[in-house]
């Protein structure tokens, strides 16, 4: 399996979630699939119900010309701004707030929202590991909040992966691994 094959599943998933009883199944979930090749690896945290496309964030390891980094899918109301626009994400988490540059992407009727690109030892990582909640705004728009309970252990592994993604071992063949 390649990271094609996981990519489109974890974007296709951001769907804004509005019946309370799902909230509640919402939980952070680390998946992986490690190939021989770094290039066809997927790492990849996301915030959802369990083996569903429902989500609402995703953060999946990238491997970019120069530096590795986490990129960062949040599903936002982006109505009225253009595909791939230039956007301003201003987040809060553990009471520290952070201003990102980010696009905005809308790949399929109900799919939309924020994409940032950050590196893996921004302080932003750190303040999510503490927990509480994850507050962003797109543009000065409503904020959207995501709670952050259940998000360490998953988080450090990610990005300790991440981090190491060349130097992972390949899986044996079979299914992709979950954390």
């Amino acid at each position: 399996m390649t990271r094609a094959f996981f990519l489109p599943c974890a974007l296709a998933a951001l769907l804004p979630l509005s019946a309370a009883a799902q909230e509640e199944d919402l939980q952070w979930i680390y998946n992986r699939y490690v190939a021989e090749n770094p290039l066809d690896t997927y790492l990849g945290l996301v915030y959802g119900i369990p083996e569903t496309d429902a989500m609402r964030a995703s953060m999946t390891c990238a491997i970019g010309a120069n530096w590795i980094y986490a990129a960062v899918d949040l599903g936002a109301d982006v109505e009225g701004l253009v595909d791939e626009a230039s956007a301003t994400v201003a987040l809060n988490a553990g009471g520290r707030d952070f201003v990102e540059q980010g696009s905005v992407f809308r790949h399929e009727e109900g799919i939309w929202g924020v994409s940032l690109a950050l590196e893996l030892s921004d302080p932003f990582w750190a303040e999510l590991s503490r927990g509480g909640v994850l507050t962003y705004r797109v543009n000065d728009r409503a904020p959207e909040t995501l709670p952050l309970d259940g998000i360490g252990a998953p988080l450090h592994a990610f990005l300790g992966d991440c981090v190491n993604i060349g130097d992972l071992p390949a899986d044996a063949a079979g299914a992709p691994a979950g954390k």
